[in-house]
């Protein structure tokens, strides 16, 4: 039962982003950040590795790392923030996204759905401990240097759309193992809510925008554009990532884990398809707001 634990606990990997680190003085430049009780401004190397297995992980992942997004216009009402404890054990290293709330205090919505929903600090930490007690009662092996690591990428369809990316990375230094994770959260700015699947396409169209999807995916591995052992999306796969998407510049952008839509650690993570495809099957609403 307890080796049970140690493999669901290693496959539910909580988020990462390497860049947070070498990105998060630039992000402070650009949002004028402030301190508070969760921002530390402390820059450590960062790990190294000689694995071609990372290796092969960092060249997926570098496309969405080294993509432009729209910090910067979203800087007169978003700071950067920063998470960062460091232990003999572990370093847990976040960099966060938070709304100002004396612009909007509607805000506040979306900064406690970051913190309590997809932050976790508390419940990370936890697990960190507890799976390296496991191992070490069961095989005495610790696991020392364990690395929780987070960022994001910002996106505005329009002024009232925002959308942010979070790219997450769980690495343990004895196995030279490194899993990128993806979620995302969607914000209407004006109204203070929270956007998800159903915001934009009725329940029951779900069938016919994994559809698009697919037909997006096999014609890129058709022309090249991505990896040819890729493989198009199950349904049951799709139901637990429909939420995690983006909008930027008239497309929606769908992001998978590993396995989902390319095997481990080649081909992409994301698939961009234009707003436009979807119109049919788009809420009146939506298409009325983001000019479809």
């Amino acid at each position: 039962m307890k080796n049970l634990k140690i493999v669901v606990f290693v496959f539910s990997l909580v988020f990462l982003a390497q860049s947070c680190i070498s990105n998060v003085a630039k992000k402070e430049e650009v949002n004028g950040v402030g301190n508070d009780s969760l921002f530390v401004s402390i820059d450590s190397p960062m790990m190294e590795t000689d694995s071609l297995y990372l290796k092969g992980n960092d060249l997926k992942v570098i496309p969405i790392k080294e993509g432009k997004d729209d910090l910067q216009k979203a800087s007169k009402y978003l700071e950067n923030r920063r998470f960062r404890r460091e232990t003999e054990q572990y370093t847990i290293d976040f960099c966060y996204p938070f709304l100002k709330e004396k612009v909007n205090p509607k805000f506040k919505v979306f900064n406690t759905h970051v913190s309590k929903d997809l932050l976790k600090i508390n419940e990370v930490e936890k697990n960190i401990i507890e799976s390296q007690e496991i191992l070490c009662d069961t095989s005495e092996v610790k696991l020392n240097g364990e690395h929780r690591i987070a960022d994001y990428k910002v996106f505005l369809q329009n002024e009232k759309e925002l959308s942010v990316l979070f790219y997450l990375e769980n690495h343990y230094t004895n196995t030279k193992t490194t899993y990128y994770t993806f979620k995302t959260v969607n914000f209407d700015l004006i109204n203070g809510k929270l956007l998800n699947f159903e915001d934009f396409f009725d329940a029951e169209n779900s069938e016919e925008v994994l559809d698009i999807v697919n037909i997006e995916i096999s014609t890129s591995i058709r022309n090249g554009d991505i990896y040819y052992e890729c493989f198009t999306v199950s349904k049951d796969d799709f139901e637990k990532a429909k939420n995690d998407f983006v909008l930027k510049d008239n497309a929606i952008i769908f992001y998978f884990n590993d396995c989902v839509m390319c095997p481990s650690f080649v081909g992409t993570y994301e698939i961009e398809i234009p707003l436009e495809r979807f119109k049919p099957i788009l809420k009146n609403k939506v298409i009325k707001d983001i000019g479809v």
